[in-house]
């Protein structure tokens, strides 16, 4: 038999010392050469390396000198494989050649204590002392580093946004069992004593009062308002100013927000500048009520008076006015701009208000050359509680800061990197909560919240208070994150859980609680289980509770809220079925001499003992008419109505309102005032004529709501008049209906205006919308569900509970989710899939294995820390998270590069910007559209693009061109030290990478150090004047190596 031996010659990458004569390649190649070579080793999983260290006899790189190596050499000299990644560790008998004498020596040392390998080897790592032509691409040893602080450092760089200056030596010092161990032991709330954790906390951290707020003037209101083309007459703010001729609408007035209900176009269009708005409110005496406050949303600038007396005026940050003069002129531009976005307070002194009828006058002005204006004004009392604040989050941005803000400066690392592991798993939208924030309106058709901002605040607050929970129990019991995620406000919305009714299940969160969430894609249910599941949790919504009903979790998923928001108890003060006085439209009731329509029919006393009287509804043709008004078809196309009803007190606590069903159209009056028009009468005079034609609308069961709160200023105690006209569309039309109804309403304990900013959006349970019958999940597996029929009230909640406690039981589950922390925090080498048709490593099925174990280990399964200290394995540290093959294997993703370069240097980082350069490199945490959330797949995290972000991000950082992420040079390298640019290195190769850099990847920064822009020799010293730059601008390289995109 003929045997081909190979004999290899590998020229070394670079020669020891660096040659800096024949490094010439120019700053812009060698961050071209780097940036392709980062993405080309990216995408093989190779590790740079030239003359690596190594361990001779080894060359299988698994860290032990054992029968499997000579096996290697000879596979390799025979033809089984094509290369080996470190040569010289083949060399065993280090004769600068490959031949059949190195398997032979191998052998004979491992089986019978012939003499051992050469040095380097083979118990210890090192550098080949023998100039040959054979080379080490890449090796177990890497850089030679201290193996227990690049173990130290791996160990930083998955259960921590990797080590701080100083941190791998406390972990030496401590221990790795004890620093796991207090990693494993879980907190919540503040970090009492971590000073740049709280004062970023703080800072981002908005806070609102906690009181019992009243509405005593609510949004919304009826303002008679003037355009500032002109100044108004002097008395405008006066309580007694005749305000008739002013135009009539509801507030907030303004434009180019999409958030105003009406919209003044003129600041558009004209040079207009300001806008006066008049409105009155009734109150009992304000001696004996709590503090009252204006609540304005604003844009720019206002002056607020109060029966004629100045009140406020806005200011701008520095205290300084947006308007000057007293009163200041209508043509005035705001001194400054002033976004309309969380609604601010102004108290209003008793000593401005009266008992009775009080008058609220505010002018607002716009900023020049501005897009939006914003005049929306209410008012409160407030009592406050022993809760001084309640934490907000203002803004998205601001979310998005917490992802650096704890991942930077925590001390809770651990449960850090598992909040935002579970945050992603359970991934919401905070664009898709926002926008339903932004539609959602109140009874009466108007936005609940004024601003947009308002509702990016909701939306984010509640996405950061979902955060929180993640990361304050990411080691606890599973069964509880899931819980948390079902019942949480982003998570019902975001799946559309608000949507799943009985009578029309949506199977959208159903499907993704399976595949996503617990059992993982295909992995043991059927699209029978999935419907099953969502009709298991319909009724699961959300709703609007007040301060008293807040409760921790698990309690408002337990006992749930089943009512909704809106919770008062009626009585009727003009009840539907009662005698009107009505009036056929053959001419007008009231004319004035010359024939015009008049409202003089409205007023109180006006004398209607001519006119017909019969019960409501009044009309024809709809069938729900108690009086039929039989010749009005092609007669008349408009009648009128009116009735005297009692109201006790005009300055009732109770809530005042008119229902109203009409077709097609209808103008309301109190006491001979115009209340409120349909839609589709907007277009007739005031008042309209008999003969007006209105737009179409059926009388459909659902009434227009009218808030008579608005207008208490116009009532009487005792007898006042409710009157009406009613128009069809034609003097055709073959039907008309008006059927009117007058409430006063007590609100219950229960009860919360949606736009009170008191209070808080929590999961309701709403069983009118629960499928209650019987239901059977996993059918015929010894995993089946069965539910039992019948559950009514809140037990109906109990369905979605066992549900949740069925699938965290289920070895499907505790399967995936176990893949997937394999994943976080041990190797990409693992999935449903390798583990399925076996490919997945032995080590790591082993693994699995093992933590599925210890997921049914516990009282309940599914407790996280119990698995995640078997992942772990800290004490006998023999498992493959110790395993040098996964070490510095996995990709880091945006979140996790930032934090680590930031982390590395020790940096004074604000957290501005970060987010938009996470977004930058892919990642947009809080917003992800798509439910499966980010990869832990490397691959997935590869690309030319986003690479080059990670490379301009860490070089602007480096370079301390933003003053929003710092460190210090000092910290590091002291300028008396004198230090060249090995040693340089050296220092950086140590704090970044515990000292494990390659001889090749040591010439390619000494290269760029001491290299100028033509490729010429330039000697580092310290000497010279830019020195420290220069040593930024290679820490800055450090980071765009391929080794730092790697944990």
């Amino acid at each position: 038999m003929h045997l081909t031996v190979r004999e290899v010659s590998m020229p070394s990458c670079f020669q020891r010392p660096c040659a800096l004569s024949l490094l010439t390649t120019s700053l812009f190649t060698l961050l071209l050469t780097t940036l392709l070579l980062t993405t080309l080793l990216l995408s093989s999983s190779l590790t740079l390396a030239a003359d690596a260290p190594f361990r001779r006899g080894d060359p299988n790189n698994d860290g032990a000198v054992d029968i499997s190596d000579p096996i290697v050499i000879l596979n390799y000299l025979f033809g089984g494989i094509d290369s080996i990644s470190c040569y010289d560790a083949a060399d065993v008998n280090d004769d600068g050649s490959l031949d059949v004498a190195d398997p032979i020596s191998l052998l004979g040392y491992i089986f019978i204590g012939d003499v051992p390998p050469p040095a380097p080897g083979p118990l210890e790592c090192g550098l080949d002392p023998t100039d040959d032509l054979l080379g080490c691409f890449t090796s177990i040893c890497d850089g030679a580093g201290d193996p227990q602080r690049i173990v130290a450092g791996h160990l930083l760089h998955r259960i921590a946004y990797g080590p701080t200056p100083g941190d791998v030596t406390r972990v030496l010092d401590l221990g790795i069992p004890v620093v796991i161990d207090a990693l494993l032991q879980p907190e919540v709330g503040d970090e009492v004593g971590n000073i740049p954790l709280q004062a970023l906390d703080d800072q981002f951290t908005s806070n609102i009062p906690v009181s019992q707020e009243q509405f005593i003037l609510r949004p919304n209101g009826s303002f008679h308002y003037f355009l500032g083309f002109e100044e108004p007459p002097a008395d405008w703010a006066q309580p007694g100013f005749d305000d008739s001729s002013w135009s009539v609408s509801t507030g907030g007035f303004g434009f180019g927000d999409n958030d105003d209900v009406t919209t003044i176009g003129q600041f558009f269009t004209t040079d207009l500048a300001s806008i006066y708005i008049r409105t009155q409110f009734v109150m009992n005496d304000p001696a004996g009520l709590p503090g009252i406050y204006l609540k304005m949303l604003y844009d720019d600038a206002f002056v607020a008076y109060i029966n004629g007396v100045e009140l406020t005026r806005s200011t701008q940050g520095n205290g300084s006015p947006h308007l000057v003069g007293s009163p200041p002129p209508f043509n005035q531009y705001s001194n400054g701009s002033h976004e309309a976005g969380i609604p601010e307070y102004f108290q209003i002194p008793d000593s401005l208000l009266q008992p009775g009828i009080n008058t609220l006058a505010i002018q607002g002005h716009d900023a020049p050359n501005n897009a939006d204006f914003t005049l929306d004004p209410s008012i409160v009392s407030q009592t406050f509680t022993s809760t001084a604040t309640r934490d907000v989050i203002l803004t998205d941005a601001n979310l998005q800061r917490f992802m650096f803000i704890r991942g930077i400066y925590s001390n809770r690392q651990l449960q850090t990197v598992l909040g935002e592991f579970w945050e992603n798993h359970f991934t919401t939208d905070e664009q898709k909560l926002r926008d339903l924030f932004r539609a959602l309106r109140n009874r009466y058709t108007h936005r609940i919240l004024g601003s947009n901002t308002s509702a990016r605040m909701h939306s984010s607050s509640l996405e950061f208070e979902e955060y929180e929970f993640f990361r304050d129990h990411s080691l606890g019991y599973f069964s509880d994150l899931l819980l948390f995620s079902a019942s949480s406000v982003p998570m019902l919305v975001y799946l559309d859980s608000i949507l799943n009714f009985a009578a029309e299940p949506n199977e959208n969160y159903a499907r993704e609680i399976l595949e996503l969430h617990t059992l993982g894609v295909d992995n043991g249910y059927t699209q029978t289980d999935i419907e099953e599941v969502a009709r298991a949790l319909t009724g699961w919504s959300v709703t609007r509770i007040p301060n008293e009903m807040i409760v921790p979790f698990p309690d408002y998923v337990t006992n749930p809220v089943i009512t909704s928001h809106q919770s008062w108890t009626s009585t009727a003060l003009l009840e539907l079925g009662e005698d009107w006085s009505y009036f056929k439209g053959l001419e007008e009731p009231s004319p004035d001499p010359a024939g015009a329509a008049t409202t003089a029919w409205t007023e109180p006393g006006f004398d209607d003992s001519s006119w017909l009287v019969g019960p409501t509804g009044i009309g024809m043709g709809d069938g729900d008419d108690a009086t039929i008004l039989t010749d009005m078809q092609n007669n008349y196309i408009s009648f009128y109505a009116r009735k005297n009803f009692i109201i006790a007190d005009p300055q009732t606590t109770d809530r005042l309102e008119l229902e109203v069903d009409y077709d097609d159209g209808v103008v309301l009056y109190l006491n001979g005032i115009e209340i409120w028009r349909s839609q589709t009468m907007a277009d007739a005079p005031a008042p309209p004529p008999y003969t007006a034609a209105s737009g179409g609308h059926e009388a459909a069961g659902r009434p227009s709501l009218v808030d008579l709160d608005h207008f208490r200023h116009l009532m009487v105690a005792g007898n006042n008049v409710l009157a009406a006209q009613i128009h069809n569309t034609a003097i055709s039309s073959n039907d008309a209906s008006f059927l009117p109804r007058v409430t006063s309403n007590v609100p219950t304990p229960r009860h919360i205006d949606l736009n009170n900013r008191q209070g808080q959006w929590n999961f309701r349970f709403n069983p009118a919308q629960h499928d209650d019958g019987a239901k059977s999940i996993f059918a015929g597996t010894p995993y089946q569900l069965d539910i039992p029929a019948g559950r009514v009230g809140a037990d109906g909640v109990l369905d979605g509970i066992e549900l949740v406690d069925s699938l965290t039981a289920h070895p499907s589950t505790a399967q995936f989710i176990c893949i997937k922390l394999i994943q976080k925090f041990v190797s990409d080498e693992i999935s449903l899939a390798t583990i399925s048709d076996g490919t997945a490593p032995i080590e790591l099925q082993g693994l699995l294995a093992d933590m599925i174990a210890a997921w049914f280990s516990t009282p309940e399964p599914g407790h996280i820390g119990t698995v995640m200290e078997t992942l772990l394995d800290p004490i006998d540290q023999s498992g493959p998270f110790w395993n040098p093959t996964y070490m510095r294997t996995k990709v880091k993703t945006p979140v996790e590069f930032i934090n680590t370069t930031l982390r590395a240097l020790g940096a004074v980082a604000s957290s501005d910007d970060l987010a938009n350069q996470m977004k930058d490199m892919g990642m947009d945490l809080f917003q992800r559209a798509e439910p499966d959330g980010y990869s832990e797949i490397g691959s997935d995290w590869i690309g030319t693009t986003t690479l080059l972000k990670r490379i301009n991000f860490a070089r602007r950082f480096s370079s301390n061109v933003d003053n929003d992420y710092r460190w210090e040079v000092g910290d590091f390298v002291a300028l008396d030290q004198n230090l060249g640019a090995v040693e340089v290195i050296d220092v950086f190769d140590e704090v970044l990478f515990q000292n494990t850099l390659t001889e090749a990847e040591k010439c390619i920064v000494i290269d760029y150090l001491e290299t100028d822009l033509d490729g010429l020799p330039w000697p580092l010293d310290s000497t010279v004047p830019g020195y420290e730059a220069r040593i930024r601008d290679m820490v800055g390289f450090m980071f765009s190596l391929p080794r730092w995109q790697f944990q």
